[in-house]
């Protein structure tokens, strides 16, 4: 890439929450060893008789956390308290309904890592999520009133669910990316871009990989075949983008952005957080002839003028935040656009804190060294690129007690949720939620941090099992 003054930013694609201040939550202070003694005690020395008569539940309900990119973003937690501005976070139940104004980005984030990216003019409203008690997502259904959506669900288990709902029609999925479009006169379009997705209405269709298909306002489905060029989705861009940052790099560092229209002599900024050394980029277009250029943390910039799409490149750079301008050089009218990075970075490794980037990791060996002796066992399980996932057993006074909690960015918090607390083989979780809350006024369902949480991602590294946090001041 060759070097030029980056153009002045006129459009705000991505913008990060607000950091914060709070306190740290990792080491053995981290939200871990800290959970665990806390529920512990709740049980044992708090009225620990009533969970012998408990039965075991076939799921959880779990929240799902509101991740705020551009304001207006509004909630209506009950359905008949009317609208208020969102929260970057903010917790969503079963029942909550979010909503984006004109320019307005928003996404709800599942614990398992699976999202629903809202584009600005759009109502979705939660109507189920629940999860295993291993930590996979066992349901989740939506209700989409208008509006577009782009949803990316991580791989379900047998037997799990997940579902978004236009107006009379339905699209059922198992692990892929899709999106849906409800307009104003209650029509749909669904487009698959990964996976395959089983589309309900008055008949049934399945849309494998590339497929689109319209439906009327009655639930009548036509025009299954090949996904059309529309000239303001962003969506089908975005597919295109994470696509061509993926092969290499490591899954959980990766950051999609999108814009709706940017026409020619405006630009957009898009910012992304990385743990630094070899960085992919890709911004992909329409048409017409847009240009990217990135600053890396020590302000040098690396521009690209290739006309060929998408526009491609890697670079090499300290930690710290990376910015990419988009200029729209020659797009009459505008047109959407989408900017993927992601980083090749290393599983593990020592805590980084610079340039405005943070990066901590546990891992199994950093925890069995520390509790080695201490008749408890904690362990980061699986892998994930959207979370983390972390078992905990003992049999302190003879009593075993087992729990499962999983660790997911509900930015600008560590979001958490306990998806298992077994005693004696008695699976106690709902109970323990409640008792959670009654005693500290609030769910267990995010951990301040002292900056905003960007991602959470689990790998295996040299010493097993490693949880990743990664996020910025």
């Amino acid at each position: 890439m060759a070097v030029q003054p980056p153009p002045a930013p006129v459009i705000d694609a991505q913008a990060p929450p607000p950091a914060k201040t709070g306190r740290s939550c990792l080491g053995c202070g981290c939200g871990g060893c800290l959970i665990a003694i806390v529920l512990v005690a709740l049980l044992v020395v708090g009225g620990g008789y009533w969970f012998f008569i408990v039965q075991a539940q076939a799921a959880i309900n779990s929240p799902a956390a509101l991740l705020v990119i551009a304001t207006p973003v509004d909630v209506d937690t009950n359905n008949s308290a009317g609208f208020h501005p969102g929260k970057p976070g903010q917790e969503l139940s079963a029942g909550n309904t979010v909503r984006t104004g004109d320019g307005g980005h928003a996404a709800i984030q599942f614990p398992d890592g699976s999202y629903v990216r809202m584009a600005p003019a759009t109502v979705v409203t939660v109507t189920a999520a629940q999860l295993s008690h291993d930590g996979n997502l066992q349901s989740a259904s939506l209700v989409q009133k208008v509006g577009r959506t782009f949803t990316n669900v991580q791989h379900l288990v047998s037997g799990a669910s997940f579902q978004v709902a236009g107006h009379s029609v339905s699209a059922q999925v198992r692990g892929t990316e899709f999106e849906v479009l409800v307009r104003e006169d209650k029509t749909n379009l669904i487009k698959v871009f990964d996976g395959t997705v089983r589309v309900s209405g008055t008949t049934t269709v399945t849309l494998t990989a590339g497929q689109q298909v319209d439906a009327d306002a009655n639930g009548r489905l036509s025009g299954q075949g090949p996904i059309k060029p529309e000239a303001k989705d962003p969506y089908a861009l975005a597919a295109q983008c994470s696509r061509a940052v993926s092969s290499g790099t490591s899954a959980g560092t990766a950051q999609t952005s999108t814009g709706e229209n940017l026409a020619t002599g405006q630009s957009a900024e898009i910012d992304y957080n990385s743990p630094g050394g070899t960085i992919s980029v890709a911004l992909c277009y329409p048409g017409s002839f847009m240009t990217l250029t990135v600053i890396d943390p020590n302000g040098t910039a690396h521009a690209s003028r290739q006309g060929s799409r998408p526009v491609q490149g890697n670079l090499n750079g300290p930690p710290g935040r990376y910015r990419a301008i988009v200029k729209a050089v020659d797009v009459p009218g505008g047109e959407p656009f989408a900017v993927s990075f992601a980083t090749i970075a290393s599983c593990g490794g020592e805590k980084v804190d610079t340039g405005g980037f943070v990066r901590e990791t546990i891992s199994n060996a950093q925890i069995s060294h520390a509790l080695q002796q201490s008749g408890i066992t904690l362990q980061v399980q699986g892998v994930s690129s959207n979370s983390a996932r972390i078992s905990y057993y003992s049999e302190l006074g003879g009593l075993p007690v087992s729990w499962t909690m999983l660790f997911y960015a509900a930015s600008p918090n560590l979001g958490v949720v306990l998806t298992q607390f077994t005693v004696r083989g008695v699976n106690v979780t709902t109970q323990v939620v409640s008792k959670l809350t009654s005693v500290t006024g609030q769910s267990i369902s995010s951990i301040p941090t002292d900056y905003t949480v960007d991602r959470v991602y689990s790998c295996k590294g040299a010493g097993g099992g490693v949880m990743v946090i990664e996020g910025h001041r």
